[in-house]
């Protein structure tokens, strides 16, 4: 049986199709299908995009996030009479939705139940996943199914655990992947790394140092066997265990990606992100102290936040010396109890899903208006990846940063090229401020 899984692209260029990361959940399905037999075929709309009317399968697999739904829903209605099956975060959380454009829609981890869907032996039309509790008896998600995908690639995502047990009111992780943390072993990991093309790899956990042993044990192995330049997600709570930053420093790690999210008290209460400014504060400086780069990320528009917010946090970023930040505005998306809030306050003003991507204001926030969020926000992150910036870095010879600088630079002046006359605020009439110039 011929397989096809897509991934959809988001309507807005990010840092991650500009890197051309694929998500894992389409490889680690497709890699599973190909093993039981089938002809599998995987399409990263970013990566490279097929002529749909030439494409001819069995099955087609869909996987949406918010921000790709819509592009997903287009891409489904192409295939009238193939089996269309669809999965990820958006179509788990909004699965009536989904079900209008699929046969089938797949709830959850979808290892466990993927062969039997596509088999036809599983016939509901909702079929509920289940955590994979042995994350090492899953293979190793082959790559080379992804059609136009060039070994070795420059950025290589490893996933070694799932689940977070922390319950931020914004994500929607737990939702998906549940409270509970489940670990591959670290010799399954490194087995994996190891045997790996690439220049770089991401650990793409939401939390890659939560279990302490199972980590200390995976960068004993990466020292072993000489991994160099990798990146991860942590938590600022990482940087407290003293030991811990110093093998990351020995293994290799180039950079973190951490959840910042403000730098409001109030915010981070609301957030429910357990810890401080003194905590971020802390984790820059440790970080850096052992020579690891740092990806900031901040989430602005809680009902704490106003205008001078923005401006406090990129001034702390760059008083910090944060080498790159993503300021996301705040998005309620589906599965989230900030969705459920802005539903029942009724302060939602669009469900286009395509503006669901965190660069757009699709909610009217407390302390100031939507427009005013959205313009500060952009001004902001053109302050921060100007062309002057990327000069800076560049003549200082900070390559990595310069590179991340100008990849900020084109996507933001992509951005307001696409978004000038700013079309989804009109509606509001609770936006009233200038647009972006």
């Amino acid at each position: 049986m011929k397989v096809v899984l897509i991934e959809p692209a988001a309507a807005e260029a990010n840092v991650y199709s500009k890197l051309r990361i694929p998500l894992l959940g389409p490889v680690y399905l497709g890699t599973i299908l190909r093993n039981k037999g089938h002809e599998v075929e995987i399409y990263n709309e970013d990566i490279y995009r097929p002529d749909y009317s030439k494409l001819k399968a069995d099955v087609i697999g869909i996987s949406i996030l918010t921000s790709t739904a819509k592009r997903g829903y287009q891409i489904a209605k192409r295939f009238p009479k193939e089996k269309v099956i669809m999965g990820g975060v958006h179509a788990s959380l909004m699965y009536d939705e989904a079900l209008q454009f699929a046969r089938q829609v797949v709830i959850g981890e979808a290892e466990d139940v993927i062969a039997g869907v596509v088999d036809g032996s599983i016939k509901e039309a909702v079929v509920n996943g289940s955590p994979v509790q042995n994350l090492d008896a899953l293979p190793y998600p082959d790559f080379s199914l992804i059609k136009g995908y060039k070994s070795p690639a420059l950025v290589v995502p490893v996933s070694t655990s799932r689940g977070c047990p922390f319950d931020c009111t914004f994500c929607s992780v737990t939702k998906m992947f549940g409270r509970e943390y489940r670990f591959r072993s670290a010799q399954n990991v490194m087995e994996e790394v190891a045997n790996r093309s690439a220049k770089t790899f991401f650990f793409c956990d939401d939390n890659f140092t939560a279990n302490p042993k199972r980590t200390h044990e995976l960068l004993g192995l990466m020292i072993k066997h000489k991994i160099r330049s990798w990146t991860c997600q942590v938590r600022c709570d990482a940087a407290k265990d003293k030991e811990l930053l110093k093998l990351m420093a020995r293994a290799g790690c180039s950079v973190v990606c951490v959840g910042f999210e403000s730098v409001n008290h109030e915010t981070l209460k609301a957030y429910k992100k357990k810890q401080t400014i003194d905590d971020i504060i802390h984790a820059i400086r440790s970080f850096h102290k052992r020579k690891i780069k740092i990806h900031g990320m901040f989430v602005l528009g809680s009902d704490n936040d106003n205008e001078s917010t923005v401006w406090e946090t990129l001034r702390f970023a760059v008083k910090q010396k944060i080498d790159t930040i993503q300021m996301m505005i705040l998005t309620p998306v589906p599965g989230t109890k900030f969705h459920e809030d802005m539903l029942q306050q009724k302060r939602i003003f669009t469900h286009d899903w395509n503006l669901y991507d965190g660069q757009h204001v699709v909610f009217n926030p407390k302390l100031l208006s939507a427009k005013e969020l959205q313009v500060s926000v952009t001004r902001a992150y053109a302050k921060f990846y100007s062309l002057s910036k990327f000069f800076s870095l560049l003549v200082k010879l900070h390559f990595r940063n310069a590179m991340f600088r100008f990849i900020g630079y084109i996507i933001i002046k992509e951005w307001i090229k696409n978004n000038r006359n700013m079309h989804w605020l009109r509606k509001n009439r609770l936006s009233t401020s200038p647009s972006v110039s």
